[in-house]
C-alpha cells in the first residue's frame, strides 16, 4: 500500500519512559515466555490490571499484538494500549522520520477529490510544488472523480495495485485553479512539527498564531524560537492550533504549556496522574524543559478537531485552571490516560498505565473535550489564512469576546483519508506521504 503509520498519537502528554521489561535472549526467543514477561507487566503497571483474565492461556497468543488486543478486548474502555517495534518507536519519537511523500490529506466525499491537509517541509511532495489546500484529482492517470463515484471503491484495493517503487504521478487542481501533473518517488521524510508560526493583525492586537502537530521532543527548539519570535512582536493575544496534533511526549506537552502560561503557571501542578494501587504517581509540574523563551498569556484559543488528542488534551486540560481557555473547531478524541514506554526484547510496549487530570482534579474527558465555538476545517487556504473557518472563527471570538453566527453541519465535514484497520485508539492515520500518499 501506498501509505505508512505516523504513530504521532499514541501518548501526548502522557508518555513517560521507564526501564525494559526484559531483553534476556532465552525469553526473547520463545514467544510463550515473551507473552509472560508481558502479562506479568501488565499485571504490575496495567491501569486497569483488575479487568485482567487470570485463567488466559498465554500459549495460545503467537504474537504481543494479538496479546494485548485480547486484553483490549476484555475491557472496553481501553481504545489505547498497542505494541510496536522498537525500530519504528525510534523514527517517531527520536528520529522524527518515516517513508513517503510527505503529505497528508482528507476525503472530500462531495467532489471526490483529496485535499491536500499539510505538507512536510523537507519532503517530496513539498519539491514537485504540493501544497495546503490542493485537491488531487488523478492519480497514475487514474481519475479519482469516477472511480470514487464507483460504490464499490475501496482505497485499499485502489493502492494496491499502485506500486509505490515508482515515480507515482499526481494531477491537482491549486487553489489559484491551475491543473498541475508531476511525479515523485517515495523517500525518507523528516516530519517537522510546526507547521506555521505567524503574527495576525486584528482589531484584538497582534495574535500570535501556532500550528503545532506532534509533541516530539525533536521539536523543543523549535518551539523555543516560535515564542521568541512571539515575544519579539509583542503579541496581545494566542492561537494554538493542534487540529491534527494526536500527542506525543509529556515532556513535550509540559513544555509548550508552559511556554504559554509563563510566569502564571510556573511552580504550580501541570499533571496529577493517577495509577493502579500497585503504583502511585509523582504530581507534574510546569517545566520549561531547558528553553528560554515563554509567554505569560491570561488567555488562549486552541483549535482542535477529533484527532486532537492525548497530549493535545492534556495541555488544554492543563491550563484551564490557571488561563481563560477557550476551544474552536471540533471537539477533541478523548483520552485523558497515559503510558509508560517499556523494552520487551525488540517491541516497545506502549500500555495504559495512569489517568491525568489537572490541579482541579479534572479528567475525565473520553468522549473529547467540547468546543466553545463550533467550525469546520474546509482547507481552503494555506496556514494563516483567514479563508479558513476555524481560523476565521478563533479570530472572531478575539474580536468579538463571542462566537459568530456560523452554523455547522454534519454534512460539511470533511473524513479522514484511511482509518480502517488501525489499532483502537492509537488513531494512527494513513497519512500522504507516499508511502502516506
Amino acid at each position: 500500500m501506498l501509505f505508512c503509520f505516523v504513530l504521532l498519537q499514541s501518548c501526548g502528554g502522557d508518555t513517560k519512559e521507564s526501564p525494559v521489561i526484559t531483553l534476556d535472549p532465552d525469553v526473547c526467543l520463545d514467544q510463550t515466555s515473551k507473552n509472560i514477561a508481558l502479562w506479568d507487566y501488565m499485571d504490575d503497571w496495567y491501569l486497569w490490571n483488575e479487568s485482567l483474565i487470570h485463567n488466559t492461556i498465554l500459549e495460545d497468543f503467537s504474537s504481543l499484538e494479538q496479546l494485548i488486543n485480547n486484553i483490549k478486548e476484555n475491557n472496553p474502555i481501553d481504545r489505547y494500549s498497542f505494541v510496536i517495534s522498537k525500530a519504528e518507536y525510534d523514527d517517531i519519537f527520536v528520529n522524527a522520520s518515516n517513508d513517503g511523500f510527505g503529505m497528508a490529506a482528507k476525503v472530500d466525499e462531495l467532489n471526490n477529490e483529496l485535499v491536500i491537509s499539510f505538507v512536510y517541509k523537507n519532503s517530496n511532495a513539498k519539491k514537485i510544488g504540493l501544497s495546503r489546500g490542493d485537491r488531487i484529482i488523478a492519480i497514475n492517470d487514474i481519475d479519482l472523480h469516477s472511480a470514487m463515484a464507483d460504490e464499490e471503491f475501496i482505497w485499499t484495493d485502489f493502492w494496491s495495485e499502485i506500486d509505490d517503487s515508482q515515480a507515482v504521478s499526481f494531477t491537482w487542481r491549486s487553489l489559484d485553479g491551475a491543473i498541475v501533473t508531476q511525479s515523485m518517488l517515495s523517500s525518507q521524510v523528516t516530519t517537522n512539527t510546526i507547521f506555521a508560526t505567524k503574527v495576525i493583525d486584528s482589531t484584538a492586537g497582534k495574535i500570535g498564531y501556532l500550528v503545532y502537530n506532534s509533541f516530539i521532543d525533536p521539536s523543543s527548539e523549535d518551539l523555543n524560537q516560535a515564542f521568541a519570535y512571539f515575544k519579539s512582536e509583542g503579541i496581545d493575544e494566542l492561537i494554538v492550533d493542534l487540529r491534527y496534533n494526536h500527542g506525543g511526549t509529556s515532556r513535550m506537552s509540559n513544555q509548550l504549556a508552559s511556554q504559554i502560561g509563563g510566569d502564571i503557571v510556573t511552580g504550580n501542578i501541570y499533571n496529577m496522574p493517577t495509577n493502579n494501587n500497585n503504583h502511585q504517581s509523582d504530581i507534574e509540574i510546569f517545566n520549561l524543559n531547558g528553553v528560554q523563551h515563554f509567554l505569560t498569556m491570561p488567555s488562549v484559543v486552541f483549535i482542535t478537531t477529533e484527532e486532537s488528542s492525548s497530549g493535545s488534551e492534556v495541555l488544554i486540560n492543563s491550563l484551564k485552571p490557571y488561563l481563560n481557555v477557550k476551544l474552536v473547531g471540533q471537539k477533541t478524541n478523548g483520552k485523558p490516560v497515559g503510558m509508560r514506554v517499556s523494552q520487551l526484547c525488540d517491541q516497545m510496549i506502549l500500555a495504559i498505565t495512569h489517568h491525568n487530570h489537572n490541579a482541579d482534579g479534572e479528567g475525565d474527558f473520553f468522549d473529547g473535550i467540547p468546543v466553545d465555538c463550533p467550525a469546520i476545517d474546509t482547507i481552503e487556504g494555506g496556514w494563516g489564512d483567514l479563508k479558513d473557518p476555524m481560523l476565521a472563527e478563533a479570530v472572531y471570538l478575539l474580536e468579538n469576546k463571542q462566537c459568530s453566527d456560523n452554523k455547522v453541519t454534519d454534512g460539511e465535514m470533511l473524513k479522514p483519508l484511511y482509518r480502517e484497520g488501525l489499532p483502537n485508539g492509537f488513531n494512527q492515520i494513513k497519512r500522504f506521504n507516499i508511502n502516506t500518499l
